[in-house]
């Protein structure tokens, strides 16, 4: 299996965050997620396959869409996997299928109707290779469609907390132009160029802005990125004087942005389909 350190993330530390704070995620990404799903136009009869499903969010929801066809969801995480399909089964929704896998090599079904990911195709190790295996999977003809984000400077919503604990301790490492990581598709022309190197046609690149509602009022907003990964890993040697600073600078940064129903940052994302 590629991107092994993708995998060895997504099935500890990050992996566990995201289960702990699903429902969180969900609601943050909800009208990004009903954006990427009007796109993909969706019919009952399609097959449709997830890359990088995380929760299954919306997997199941590409399922619920598909009632005669089916959906299955791909990704690296175990742990994730299995709170997929506890959902699913929650739900009721019995067309659906979660698989560990890696999308860039594993060999999977052909003839989808169908390949949607959300926030899931930034983590390739090889993308030109990801995106050749993901047309290869379409049927002629067949739709893709996923969201990325644009670069850090446009994403306050990490931008502004990842600074604020930074501003205490020292810059986080970013992943360097082209490796995998959150901002690796931000250049739409790379998204372009990529798409056509893979065989697709048609291709749009449309920009999305939100302002995303991250907690209920700042405590609960400090409490959520002080748990993320980044946080973490930026405080791991940090004494109880440290943390209780970046734990104000958090506070101060947050609160210019706290409004009637919480905390809300904003957040700019591309969609992006194409055809086979």
């Amino acid at each position: 299996m590629a991107n092994t350190e993708q995998a060895r993330a997504w099935n500890g530390n990050s992996g566990q965050h995201f289960i702990a704070e699903r429902a969180r995620h969900e609601r943050m990404r909800a009208p990004l997620t009903a954006a990427l799903l009007a796109a993909s136009r969706i019919t009952r009869t399609d097959s449709v396959l997830d890359v990088g499903c995380g929760c299954g969010d919306t997997t199941i929801a590409a399922a619920t869409a598909a009632p005669d066809g089916h959906a299955l969801g791909v990704d690296l995480s175990e742990p994730m996997l299995a709170e997929a399909r506890r959902l699913a089964k929650l739900a009721g929704v019995t067309n659906v299928e979660f698989r560990h896998a890696d999308a860039q090599t594993d060999p999977l079904e052909t003839a989808y109707d169908v390949v949607v990911s959300s926030f899931g195709v930034m983590f390739f190790d090889d993308p030109q290779t990801a995106f050749a295996a993901l047309a290869a999977t379409l049927r002629p003809g067949g739709r893709l469609a996923f969201l990325c984000w644009q670069d850090a400077a446009r994403n306050d919503f990490l931008a502004v907390p990842i600074g604020a604990v930074a501003s205490i301790t020292q810059p986080p490492q970013l992943a360097a132009p082209g490796e995998p990581g959150p901002f690796s598709l931000a250049d739409p022309d790379h998204i372009r160029e990529l798409l056509t190197g893979a065989g697709f046609t048609d291709i749009t690149v449309t920009g999305l802005t939100e302002q995303l509602l991250i907690g209920t009022d700042t405590t609960d907003t400090i409490a959520y990125y002080l748990g993320t990964p980044a946080a973490r890993g930026l405080l791991a040697d940090a004494n109880d004087a440290t943390a209780g600073a970046a734990a104000a600078a958090l506070e101060s940064a947050l609160r210019p942005h706290q409004g009637p129903d919480g905390v809300r940052l904003g957040a700019a994302a591309w969609l992006v389909t194409a055809h086979r």
